[in-house]
């Protein structure tokens, strides 16, 4: 249950609005961390019959079944996101004539995962079990912004009158833990849990502030800054999975994730209502719970070739936005998406894999916008050990209003939106072995 008036209104805009992950797009309920494999990255991001390590436990556990040994994987992820903003310049019958960028960022943000597998178990019929630790939902986002004086009669023209600054951090991770096993000679199945927990924080702020032109302001500051924390998240949330082997060349696969509740506490700090989002009163704490929407999703491989040296998999995802959300956000809605995955992957006589794919995945708040990204990567064997590699780049453009509004620096609140291009560069590299 939510605690005091305040608290609830702050929840509602600020989780609505700015607890980004990467970029000012991303839902408050964080950026949705892909947790495949390189090799999975390398074919596009497909990973219901691609995952080869024992994260398969988070995203198909049927896949667990595929191991007759032990076995343990690692992986490091690398995002970089560049976003840029630019405000829309009309003539004086508000005809659109281009953009001026305001504000470019450039940031780069890690993570690392581990999984182990026991291998199938004679003594228990061939059932294999995994453990997965896991990046699910990220937080990072990193924001700059010159604020400048927008009269036609300030000397020097186009004068700074404050820096802005939008800066959050913070993750949910998973302890996955599942089990797969055959039931017959080409079917498989499995079962796993997630228990997610983590926390996260976000924070804008105003510096160097020039008090003269920020006159409608009750009293004078150089600096202020609003926050917004939340902590103690924790929830769970179970993956079913299932493949089939049509024949040598065909296999099939189904998974299904469920929705997840996370309940956590969030304390929050107002100061002068740095953003049109934010209201200009005190502080308030709470509780509040987020929902993390169900998931259906079918694959398929096909290698078509009699010598199995190529193979494609095409994945589709269904994500039930629509369902999803949080107990204080009022009047938000999400939306359903379905999310599209196809890789390749061709391994040559010298044994070196080559693999690309493409990925395509609107976003469940508008309804206008999708990313599309390419993948491209390789792997070798080195001392028993298996290192893969990928790189994936994505775009975006899409339209938001200004994270900082004109009107807080007592100006008129302008009725466009502005244009955001963002682009994401992302590289993955595992180490995985079999004993």
């Amino acid at each position: 249950m939510r605690r005091g008036g305040i608290g609830g209104v702050l929840l509602i805009l600020i989780l609505a609005c700015c607890a980004w992950g990467y970029t000012a797009l991303e839902l408050g309920t964080g950026s949705e961390v892909f947790q495949g494999s390189a090799r999975c990255v390398g074919m596009g991001e497909v990973s219901l019959l691609c995952e080869d390590s024992p994260r398969a436990v988070a995203l198909n556990p049927a896949l667990l079944a595929s191991f007759d040994r032990p076995a343990f994987s690692a992986a490091y992820r690398l995002v970089a996101a560049e976003e840029n903003w630019s405000l829309p310049v009309h003539d004086s019958f508000d005809a659109l004539l281009g953009y001026e960028a305001y504000s470019h960022n450039w940031n780069t943000y890690h993570d690392g995962d581990f999984s182990l597998t026991t291998g199938g178990l004679s003594s228990l019929g061939g059932v294999s079990f995994g453990l997965a630790y896991l990046p699910a939902y990220d937080f990072d986002y990193d924001f700059y912004q010159e604020v400048r004086d927008r009269s036609t009669t300030s000397v020097p023209a186009d004068k700074i009158i404050a820096k802005g600054f939008v800066e959050g951090g913070g993750v949910i991770r998973s302890l996955s833990f599942g089990a797969g096993t055959s039931l017959m000679d080409k079917v498989s199945v499995g079962l796993s849990i997630d228990y997610l927990w983590g926390d996260y924080d976000i924070e804008t702020r105003l510096t160097e502030i020039d008090t003269l032109k920020v006159n409608c302001w009750e009293r004078a500051l150089t600096e202020t800054s609003d926050t917004f924390e939340a902590s103690e998240l924790g929830g769970t949330r179970y993956h079913l999975g299932l493949t089939y082997e049509v024949n040598n060349r065909i296999e099939i696969a189904a998974a299904f994730t469920s929705e997840a509740e996370v309940d956590g506490e969030y304390k929050t700090g107002s100061g002068e209502g740095l953003m049109w989002f934010l209201p200009r009163e005190g502080d308030a704490e709470g509780s509040f719970t987020m929902r993390y929407p169900a998931s259906y999703s079918f694959g398929v491989t096909y290698r078509p070739r009699n010598e199995l040296l190529t193979v494609i998999e095409g994945n589709v995802r269904y994500v039930k936005w629509g369902d999803a959300g949080n107990d204080a956000l009022g009047g938000i809605s999400f939306n359903d998406i379905y999310e599209w995955s196809v890789g390749v992957e061709h391994v040559f006589y010298s044994g070196q894999p080559l693999r690309f794919g493409f990925t395509f995945k609107p976003s469940p708040t508008d309804e206008e916008t999708s990313e599309a990204a390419v993948t491209i990567g390789s792997g070798m064997k080195v001392a028993g050990y298996g290192i893969d590699f990928a790189v994936r780049m994505g775009w975006r453009e899409y339209r938001e209003f200004s994270l900082f509004d004109d009107t807080t620096f007592c100006a008129s609140q302008r009725q466009f939106t502005d244009k955001v291009e963002d682009t994401l560069i992302g590289a993955t590299i595992s180490l995985s072995r079999r004993f």
